[in-house]
Parts: C-alpha cells; structure tokens; sequence
C-alpha cells in the first residue's frame, strides 16, 4: 500500500488582501493533483476488492478441500473398522477350526488306540483258536470225519440223494485242511477222490419230471370214463354218450309259392309219415347206443366206483412221485404200468385228453430213476485204517 500523505498537498499560509489577483491561479493548479488523488484511491480500492475476492475463493477451496479429505478419512477410518471387525471374526474361526481339529485329531488318536487294541485282541483270540486246533485230539478229529463220512454214506444208500453226501464230505474235507495234521494226508486225498467221483454222476432232473406227473394228474381229472361220472368237468362226456345228432328231416316235393292251395296242402299231408319217422329215430337215438369196450366191467360202474377210480389213479400218481424221489426204479415203473393199463380198461380211448394221458404214462414208466451211484468205501476203509494204527503223538508233535 502506498502512503497517502505524499498526495496531499502542502497547507499554505492564508493570502492577504494585495495578493487577492494571485489566488485564482493557485486554486486551479491544484485541481489536476486532486483528481489524480481520486483515480489512485479508487485503483486502490478495485485492487482490495480483487484480493478479499481471492482470498474468498481461496479460503472456500481449502474449505472444501479440507471437508472432503475430512470425508475421505472417515471412509478410510470405517474401512478400516470393518477389516479390523473382519479380522477378528477371521482370527476367532481360525481359532474354533483349530480347537475343533485338535478334537478330531483327538477322537482318530483314541480311535486308532481302540483299533489296535482290537487288532490286538482279535490275534490273541486267533492264536488261542489255533492253539485249540493244534490242540485237538487225533482221535476227536477223527471221529467228526468218520461222522460226515457215515452221513454221506447213509444219503447215497437209503436215498441216492448225491447232492447231500458231498455236503457231507465237503464239510469233512474242510475240517481236515483247518487241523492241517500230517497223518490224515492219505484220508483227505481218499475223501477228494471220493467227491471228484460223486460230482461226475449223472442226476434225475427232478423239477422236470415232477411237471410231468403233474400234468398226468391232471389229464386223469380231464379225461373221460366210459361211463359219465360226476368227477369229470362239465361239459366233458364221452364222444359216446354225446347227444346223437338229430336225423335230417325228409325231403319234402317241391311246391311253387304260387300253387293252389289245395297242392300246397296235399304236399303237407305226404310230408308227415317222412316226419314222424325221422322223431321217433331221434328219440330211440337216445336210448340206445353202440360202442365197443375191451373190459365188460368197465360199463358197469356207478358213478360213485368211476370217482373211485380217478382218486385210485390220483394216489398211484403220488406213489409215483415219491418213489421218484427216494430213487426206487421198481416202485415207479410199477405204478406207472398200473395207470396205464386203468387208462385203457377204464377211459375212452377215443378221447384227445385220454390219449394224451396214456401216451405220457407210458413215457415216463420208461424213464431210468435209478442213479447208479459210488460208494465212499475208500474214505471209510481209511478211516478204519487209521483206527486200527491207533492215535499215538507223533515225534515233534505236541
């Protein structure tokens, strides 16, 4: 700022009254200086004007500025409390995890301590089973071996059943490889031989034949008698019994539909004897009928001695099945003939379902159901062998 009593000008001293044409002059010499007073003020006035403008401007930008990094460290600063929040909720299941692990490693370390101790207990029971093994007895073991032996002996006898005994012997040869005793080497290589011969038998296919017998039972329920019986189905009759057709009616002349009446009704009257004839033929039809019978008696039973005979049939049949089963060929082809020789003194021959039952009769009395099978006198003899050597301890044996 510049200093304002340069541009003030210097007090003179008042004129006096002879210098009074003098003063007009000095008055207006001093105009110019007061005007240029006035334009400096002024520049001085636009120029404090400009800078308070400036300076508001700037102080308004440095406010701003100031809020707005103020705003940005409150941002930062809530930032940063989340992440402090988050870290610490990280820290805190990081720490559950572990204590959590530590648990399960805990459990799998008491688990694999339980494990062992099992494992443990399990050998010393293995060991105390082998010990009781090697234990045994050479003649105790021997008397289970000829035990099975006797039962596989006793189906292939009394049953023929082939499948049971070499159940029974694959159990003896099972408990000889568990004792592993060096002295039944020569039993088990007897009872293998044994089993090896039992396996090559050839077997009676027992389901087939069974549906067979089955299907005979009841082509005998189906098939007719020479005489009705009440035990037949209804509507099966013998085709000799069936209702004889009846006779065709005798031909009457030819009429026209346009002739007189009286030749219409002359042609009525001559039709008549032809008529009678042919109803009383159909009605003596019912009472008589021809047919041929190789046994007499067959035609003379009652319907209670035909329902008779299908039940005797029945229980052959039976018989059949269970002489199948226990294996006694006589007892079979026996029964068999049997039926087949009622079928044919007893039923229509002339009857599908009758034919049919006695040609499957006839093929089953020639089926072979005796097996011949082996004996298991090998494994027997050994074990008599053995007996007979006694059951002393080896040398090394304890």
């Amino acid at each position: 700022m510049t200093d304002n009593t340069q541009s003030t000008p210097p007090v003179q001293p008042p004129a006096r009254s002879g210098d009074s044409a003098a003063a007009p002059d000095v008055s207006t010499s001093r105009k110019p200086e007061a005007v240029r007073g006035k334009r400096s003020g002024s520049t001085l006035i636009t120029a404090l004007v400009i800078v308070v403008i400036l300076a508001g401007a700037l102080g308004a930008g440095l406010w701003a500025q100031r809020k707005q990094f103020m705003n940005s460290g409150r941002e930062v600063a809530a930032r940063l409390d989340q992440l402090t929040r988050d870290l610490n909720q990280s820290r805190n299941d990081t720490r559950e995890a572990l204590s959590l692990a530590q648990a399960q490693a805990g459990k799998v370390s008491e688990l694999e301590t339980r494990v062992r101790e099992a494992q443990s207990q399990y050998n010393t029971l293995q060991q105390a089973l082998q010990n009781l093994n090697d234990g045994t007895s050479d003649e105790m073991l021997a008397n289970d071996i000829e035990r099975l032996v006797t039962i596989a002996s006793q189906q292939l006898r009394l049953a023929g059943n082939v499948g049971n005994a070499i159940v029974a012997l694959e159990t003896a040869q099972g408990r000889l490889a568990r004792a592993d005793r060096p002295r039944f080497a020569s039993l088990q290589q007897s009872i293998n031989g044994d089993i090896d011969r039992l396996r090559a038998v050839p077997t009676v296919d027992i389901p087939a034949q069974s549906a067979r017998i089955d299907r005979l039972v009841a082509l005998v329920g189906r098939a007719p008698l020479l005489v009705p019986d009440t035990a037949a189905p209804a509507g099966v009759v013998a085709p000799s019994a069936a209702a004889p057709t009846p006779a065709p009616a005798a031909a009457e002349p030819a009429v026209a539909a346009d002739a007189p009446w009286w030749q219409r009704w002359r042609a009525e009257v001559t039709s008549w004897p032809g008529r009678a004839g042919s109803a009383l033929a159909h009605e003596l039809g019912d009472l008589i009928s021809v047919q041929r019978a190789d046994a007499p008696a067959a035609l003379l039973l009652s319907p209670e001695q035909a329902e008779q005979v299908r039940s005797t049939l029945r229980q052959r049949l039976m018989t059949v099945q269970l002489s199948m089963l226990m294996r006694q060929s006589s007892v079979w082809k026996s029964e068999l003939d049997t039926v087949s020789d009622t079928l044919s003194r007893y039923f229509d021959g002339r009857s599908a379902d009758t034919q049919a039952a006695l040609h499957l009769a006839r093929d089953l009395a020639q089926t072979d159901i005796a097996v011949r099978v082996p004996d298991v006198a090998d494994s027997l003899n050994n074990i008599a062998a053995l007996r007979a050597a006694g059951f002393k301890p080896e040398d090394g044996q304890d």
